[in-house]
């Protein structure tokens, strides 16, 4: 089942670490195996942390990341790689930045051969980064390439529909660059005045509440939102 969860400053403004508590809370109800962040701090480093357990039993953590400008995060439901062996956790890499996933990739492995991927965990999640590397164009349209191929039903070339729904959030820096993609799975977004704050479910999301519409990408950026059909 797994949750996202994600955070984009605006005008400077400051994560506010209670509202992301709060939502980190909610999302935890979709994942209780193990969670982790990746962020873009003030001086435009990319960090990322990673675990085992339950975000809630662990909140304090989330300091870790106080002054991200940007951030994206996830609680895991294990359904492929043990929960124990952090490889297998989310964020995962994807080209110099890091994605996390809701949904689960079932033909992960034919597309491993596929497209001659080179995974080191056990994730399926995993593939969606290696896509994202090699495909062309800009970081959304690489994003919504990913998605794509991850959502195909290989053999008869049609989409699964429902049976294979997904929502991602990636993260690049320099620029800095934050991607939503909904396709199926819930993804929210809540205004507040220091940024926009994503989830999964929309418990703990602050200001008027949307339901990012299905089957659309979005990209953030310090200068505005850019969406797209996916």
């Amino acid at each position: 089942m797994c949750g996202v969860f994600g955070f984009v400053s605006r005008d400077g403004g400051k994560m506010n670490l209670e509202v992301l508590g709060r939502i980190a809370r909610a999302t935890e109800r979709r994942g209780p195996h193990a969670f982790g962040f990746a962020w873009i701090d003030r001086r435009g480093r990319l960090k990322c942390y990673k675990q085992t357990g339950r975000i809630t039993d662990h909140l304090g953590l989330l300091t870790l990341a106080a002054d991200a400008r940007m951030l994206v995060g996830h609680c895991r439901w294990a359904t492929q790689g043990s929960p124990s062996n952090n490889l297998n956790n989310h964020p995962h890499p994807a080209d110099g930045g890091w994605i996390v996933h809701n949904g689960q990739v079932r033909h992960y492995a034919e597309l491993v051969q596929e497209f001659d991927l080179y995974p080191v965990s056990e994730c399926d999640s995993e593939v969606l980064g290696l896509l994202v590397e090699q495909a062309r164009g800009n970081v959304l349209e690489r994003c919504r390439e990913a998605v794509q191929v991850a959502t195909e039903n290989r053999e008869q070339g049609t989409l699964f529909g429902g049976e294979q729904p997904l929502a991602l959030l990636g993260l690049w820096p320099r620029p800095d660059r934050l991607v939503a993609v909904r396709r199926g799975n819930p993804l929210h977004c809540g205004a507040a005045e220091e940024g926009y704050y994503l989830a999964s479910l929309a418990d703990g999301l602050p200001g008027a509440v949307q339901s990012l519409k299905d089957r659309t990408a979005w990209l953030f950026t310090r200068k505005g939102v850019r969406r797209a059909a996916v």
